[in-house]
Formats: C-alpha cells, structure tokens, sequence
C-alpha cells in the first residue's frame, strides 16, 4: 500500500503522544513492505495515496481541511482522533490554574476553600472563549465539538487507542459509525525496559529518590497541582519537559515548590528512560491525556505509577497503579505518598510492567492498523 501518515502542522511543536504513535506505526509499517509517508501539515497532498490516516482531531482549523483535501481526490481516510472532552479538560486545567495563580493574593486558607469547590465541580471557569461549566460547556468549544463530531462523520474509518476513547468519541461527538477499531499505545521495551539509572544519575547530580512527572510543562498536564499537593511533604520532584509553550507555569511550580523541584528540558530518550529508572513515582494526574503514553514508559522500570481518573488510562492501568483525581489535590498526595511508600518493583508494578510488555506495544498497534487499511481498500475495490 502506499499510505500517507498526517498530524497538525504544529505537532513537532508539542511532542505529544499522537506525534510517537504516528513515527512508530510509520516505521513498522514500512518493515512490512508499504510505502510510508509522514507530514504534519493541514493541507496536505493527498492525490497519490492509497490511504490517508490522520492523527489528532482536536486542532481548531486543521483536522476539517485535512479531511477535507482527502475527499476532494477521493482518497479514502482513516481517523485517529486522540479524543478528550476538550470543554471538561479546559474547565479543569484553566480552573486549578486560575486558583494556584491566586498564590501572591490569597493564603493558603483560602486557596484550599477554591480547590475544594474545584473538585467538588462547583465552579464556572471564565476564559476568552467563553464561560466552561464543570461539564465543559458554555463557550466556543461547544461549536468547535460540533464542528470536529459533524466532520468525523465523514471517515472511512476511525482508530481509537482504548474503547473508552470509543465511548467518548460516540457521546461526545454523536459518532455513531460501524468501522472502527483500537490500537493500543505502546512502549517499547528496546528502549525503556529496565533502563540504567546511573546515566541520568551522573548527568544531573540528583542520587535521591525523587517523585517524576514526563511530558509538556502546562495546565493541562496539572503539574502545578502535583506541586501543591506534595507542598510540605519533603519529596523531590523532577519534571521533564518543554515549557516553552506556557514559561509562566514552569515559574509557578517553582514558586509553589520552591528548592526541591528540578525541572529541565526536554531530553533524548536515553536519558528519558534513565529517568524512569532512577525515580521512585511517576506521576501523570493529568486532564488531557488519553493514554499517558510516559505512564506506560515508566512502568517498564517497575516504577509505580500514578495516573488520573479523568482521561482514558484506567482501561491501561486498572489495578495496577494509584489513581486520582487532578481536581483533588488531597487524592493526589495520597495516591503518590502511598505508591512512593509501595516502592519499587512490587507485585503491583510488576503487574503492570508484565501487561504493558504483553499488551500495549507498536507491534499489535500497527497489526490493528494494517488491518484497518485492508479492510478499506477491499470494500473499496468491492464497490
């Protein structure tokens, strides 16, 4: 086949998730014999693929246009929309940030009082957009949730990475087609199994246990939040990751955390998986996460691993991981104190660690792929 993988025209930006489920499908693909291209672009040339796959339906101005040159030459398109309820997360993200914000006006009285009324989902949250009720409506999004489910609608077929995105994908967005399919996340244990400590030990001089949270320094990934909830609990913690896109916010879990919080930049997968090895917790109490792709990284090393109730993780992690909830801040020191307490290499990380090896790899990812394509193509010659 000769298929044609497309992001945003942003994604490199972000080195998200969907941008490593795109580069490792594209390279196993190959190795199966297809003609593989890659572009991050919103108008992309279509006319001499087979098929086109479009990774990521949630950027403004980008997915409709994509899907839109697809029909135009009459190329047949698979979706993998990567689908949070982007109204809810921004509520959420948007909320807690406003509330930690309020650090240089309000004591720490009364930004619990804000916190408890976040998590009891009792707040409107106002931004430019709009006014977001706890259930992520009331502002432009609704129309943009609109447009997104209005041109899903026209897929050949969809590729959602757990059936709870699925779900999310047909309450959210009204889609109620026949032709899908899941291809899980994975990790690759070439890479990220057992990984040396010492190499990111040497680099950066912290020899402590330390608390990692891996991934994009913003709101959405809730780290300012795992700040105030570890406040005063004497645990290091380390945040990799580009904060380029939100520099205030590194800044603010600087304030809230003071000396023992190292952030740097981000860092080649080497050292990455040196990362996970050498932390004692990995934290991912996020609101725009699907998967947690890091979380699944992480556990490679026995690592326990924190996650959060608001995405789709649970259908990865299930029992084998502590879980909270990222408008909770009490939920998320307990869950940590108590997976740090749990140590390292457990019958419960190790649970994990075994299911990810066993389930969640690019190898069965790309399987379902593959099988998505052909299916297509054959109904398409059928008719």
């Amino acid at each position: 086949m000769n298929i044609l993988l497309v992001n945003h025209e942003t994604a490199s930006n972000w080195c998200g998730g969907d941008g490593v489920q795109m580069v490792e499908t594209a390279k196993r693909l190959r190795q199966r014999g297809h003609h593989v291209d890659v572009v991050n672009s919103n108008s992309p040339d279509v006319k001499d693929f087979d098929i086109v796959h479009i990774f990521n339906c949630r950027v403004p101005g980008a997915f409709p246009s994509q899907v839109e040159k697809c029909k135009s030459f009459g190329v047949p398109v698979v979706v993998s929309p990567i689908w949070i309820n982007l109204g809810r997360a921004l509520w959420g993200s948007r909320g807690s940030l406003a509330i930690l914000e309020g650090l240089g006006t309000a004591g720490r009285e009364e930004i619990e009082a804000r916190l408890e009324r976040l998590r009891r989902r009792n707040l409107v949250v106002r931004i430019k957009e709009g006014d977001l009720s706890p259930i992520g409506v009331g502002s432009s999004f609704d129309e943009l949730t609109r447009e997104i489910g209005d041109v899903l609608v026209s897929a050949d077929g969809i590729l959602v990475n757990s059936w709870l995105e699925l779900k999310a994908v047909q309450s959210d967005l009204l889609w109620t087609g026949e032709k899908y399919g899941v291809a899980y996340y994975g990790a690759d244990p070439k890479e990220f199994l057992n990984a040396d400590a010492r190499l990111f030990r040497e680099l950066t001089g912290i020899n402590e246990p330390f608390v990692l949270q891996a991934g994009r320094i913003e709101p959405g990934k809730n780290q300012a939040m795992l700040c105030w909830a570890l406040k005063d609990s004497g645990l290091p913690i380390v945040l990799i990751g580009r904060s380029s896109h939100w520099p205030n916010y590194a800044r603010l879990c600087k304030e809230i955390y003071g000396d023992k919080i190292y952030i740097i930049d981000n860092v080649e997968r080497k050292i990455l998986a040196s990362a996970y090895a050498a932390s004692r917790v990995h934290s991912l109490v996020s609101w725009m996460d699907t998967c947690g792709l890091v979380s699944l990284e992480a556990s490679l090393n026995g690592t326990p691993i924190v996650g959060s109730t608001f995405g789709h993780e649970l259908e990865y992690l299930r029992n084998d991981a502590w879980l909270a909830d990222p408008a909770d801040s009490q939920g998320i020191r307990k869950a940590v104190l108590d997976a740090w307490d749990e140590g390292k290499n457990t019958e419960k990380s190790n649970r994990l660690k075994q299911r990810v090896l066993a389930e969640y790899n690019w190898e069965q990812a790309t399987d379902e792929t593959e099988r998505m394509y052909v299916s297509i193509l054959k109904e398409k010659v059928a008719i």
